[in-house]
């Protein structure tokens, strides 16, 4: 099970390897690092990922997107 210091870290590492923006790259991480917003914006992060992704995620790429949206989404 994934802390949250975990889970902020693999989704900072999901932005960073999908999104090809670096403007948007940059504005999710923050948001992802605000500790001062309530919860972790997985669902959020990941819609803006889906619209802008350029490849398919890998197998364990989903698994990890799996357990964010159990744990946190």
């Amino acid at each position: 099970m994934m802390t949250e210091d975990q889970a902020r870290f693999a989704l900072k590492a999901l932005v960073q390897k999908y999104l090809e923006s670096t403007s948007e790259r940059e504005e999710l991480i923050r948001i992802i690092e605000d500790r001062s917003r309530p919860g972790l914006p997985v669902r959020g992060v990941l819609e803006r990922l889906k619209v802008k992704k350029s490849s398919v995620f890998s197998d364990a790429d989903k698994e990890q997107i799996d357990e964010l949206i159990y744990l946190y989404g």
